[in-house]
């Protein structure tokens, strides 16, 4: 029977049968191709701590209902014996729905590093949803190929027919751990976690003359995951009152529609951040603006990140409420942006949203915010020699006031500020290498301590300091004997054959933990051959230049990836962590 867009069926479940392969408690079994599949929670035998498994198929969407763990006993939800694969025309692809403790991954089977992967989805729909008071869950090694909107979508929005998801009634989405995804192709966010609005005021709701404000999330980590390709931000997150991390990302081309405001690559908001460790690049049209944090809380800190030619400014820092504490605002350190179209970091505290109807446009320029560390190299903006208050630095560290500027002189230091990159010594910029190339490097053992604000890693996961001070930007420089990168000799002896190894690093992250794309090639594709330090290859298969390459199932060590093509052959160092 076909589906019809206007007339939906729906499959429902009943099913609940053991199964020994891949420890599944539960299989589910004859889904369907071609309509929603529904699994209620009260049609299936299980319990707390079991791993209910998605067969290998090709499927329509899945929607659940009602399932419940325990904080100690998730119940695991996964693929089992090979690849789920999702393609839903009208709906979103796979959602759950008052739902808690549970773990949905992808990892069911050995062979494929996203077991679970979102093929279709409706147009203006998400392929992974957590929503209707869903709360305390793990989401790890998806792919979402492509999305009508969202790749990814949690939060329950408020509803006037419904007071249990209004932030005065007491929910609170908490615990999410979002890791190890892969995300691409979408028409609008990468993942949209939280409600956009309503912070302290401005709730955007209104039921029948009610302020409804969105619910609060807590303990919110995403980590890990490689995001490419979105219509609108990378990634957004919002509401997080406590505990929120955004770190170890990976981000290439965003904001490809290049809508106004919605074009960050990562945009936070509304509560209290740690976001540190993600690497930005901009795509080839240049829309991707950079990150932006508004009404972030006192203590919330940005550092260990990479900005590549952002659109704008690198950082964004805009507080429209009143700081709760004044002599805890923003710190931003150790970050590396390169060639922002306006400032490295634009700071904003101008009250838009106030408490007290008083404070509407007053400048917050007492609140105690810090710069220091960070890497600034040739901004658009060119204060210069200008005639305004505006001078060289404000080029590199922007205000909207110059009061503001004036109470954090003492608050911005150490930073470098440069329109020579040049002139600095870091690896090879051209290739994207921003680590200092020796101990010579204008970066390295300048910067000022900051162990006491729990920064004590580079983007490498390096300790810093690793000499006898701290790095200025992202990365810390590695010493003689402690860098994999600087103890392997210019050539070596490859499956009987001498070869040159590249110095030059063409493909990103490297090191990696769990993937790597070939990021600048003269080789729309090719064949790669991965090989260890004993000689053997570990690898070896057709690969296609821009997507990426899972090295999860590989030790941690040094390998050597030859990139053969009918033109040329080159052998490139590589990191597994």
């Amino acid at each position: 029977m076909s589906r019809k867009l206007l007339l939906p069926l729906f499959v429902c479940f009943s099913l609940g049968v053991y199964s020994q392969s891949c420890n599944c408690d539960v299989t589910l079994s004859g889904l369907s191709s071609t309509t929603l599949n529904l699994v209620w929670a009260s049609n299936i035998n299980y319990s707390p701590g079991d791993t209910i498994c998605i067969p290998a198929g090709n499927y329509a969407g899945i929607r659940f209902y009602d399932f419940k763990g325990t904080a100690n006993n998730p119940v695991t939800f996964k693929n089992c014996g090979g690849q789920v694969v999702l393609n839903e025309t009208a709906y979103s692809a796979l959602e759950f729905k008052n739902s808690e403790y549970i773990h949905l991954t992808g990892a069911g089977d050995s062979g494929y590093n996203y077991g679970i992967k979102i093929a279709g989805t409706g147009s203006w729909a998400m392929g992974i949803v957590l929503s209707a008071l869903t709360t305390d869950v793990e989401v790890d090694h998806i792919e979402v190929a492509t999305a009508g909107f969202a790749g990814f979508m949690a939060k329950t929005d408020p509803d006037c027919n419904n007071t249990a998801t209004w932030r005065i009634n007491g929910f609170i989405m908490k615990n999410l751990n979002i890791h190890h995804n892969y995300i691409h192709d979408t028409g609008g966010e990468g993942m949209y976690i939280g409600y956009t609005l309503g912070y302290k005021l401005d709730s955007g709701k209104n039921c029948g003359g009610t302020q409804v404000y969105g619910h609060w999330l807590e303990n919110v980590d995403v980590h890990n995951n490689i995001v490419e390709n979105t219509g609108w931000d990378a990634i957004q997150v919002n509401l997080t009152r406590e505990n929120g991390k955004v770190r170890d990302n990976y981000i290439y081309n965003y904001g490809t529609k290049g809508h106004w405001g919605q074009s960050f690559a990562m945009s936070i908001g509304g509560g209290t951040y740690e976001i540190y460790n993600n690497f930005v690049e901009n795509g080839t049209l240049e829309k991707g603006w950079g990150m932006q944090v508004i009404n972030g809380e006192s203590g919330t800190k940005v550092f260990n990140n990479v900005f590549v030619k952002p659109k704008m400014h690198g950082i964004f820092l805009h507080n429209r409420h009143e700081f709760e504490d004044i002599n805890d605002g923003y710190y931003i350190a150790n970050n590396t942006i390169i060639e922002p179209q306006r400032a490295g970091v634009h700071y904003n505290t101008t009250v838009l949203h106030p408490i007290n109807p008083s404070d509407l446009y007053r400048n917050q320029s007492e609140v105690s915010s810090y710069f220091v560390n960070n890497l600034v190299i040739d901004p658009g903006y060119d204060f210069e020699g200008g005639n305004t208050w505006k001078q060289n630095q404000e080029s590199y560290f922007d205000f909207n006031e110059r009061d503001t500027r004036d109470s954090l002189l003492t608050n911005i230091y150490t930073n470098i500020m440069s329109r020579d990159i040049d002139t600095l010594g870091l690896t090879n910029p051209s290739i994207l290498d921003f680590t200092p190339a020796s101990s010579g490097s204008a970066l390295v053992d300048v910067g000022s301590t900051l162990s006491s604000w729990g920064i004590t890693f580079d983007m490498d996961t390096n300790s810093r300091p690793s000499g006898t001070g701290f790095d200025i930007g992202a990365f810390e420089f590695q010493s003689s004997g402690t860098s994999l990168r600087a103890a392997i000799p210019e050539e070596l002896e490859l499956n009987n054959q001498i070869v040159d190894v590249s110095r030059e690093t063409i493909f990103y992250p490297n090191p990696t933990r769990s993937s790597f794309r070939l990021m600048h090639s003269n080789y729309d594709k090719v064949q790669i051959e991965l090989t260890g330090m004993d000689g053997r290859v570990m690898y070896k298969g057709d690969y296609k230049t821009g997507t990426s390459f899972n090295v999860e199932s590989f030790a941690a060590g040094l390998y050597f990836l030859k990139l053969i093509s009918s033109e040329a052959t080159e052998v490139h160092r590589l990191v597994i962590q």
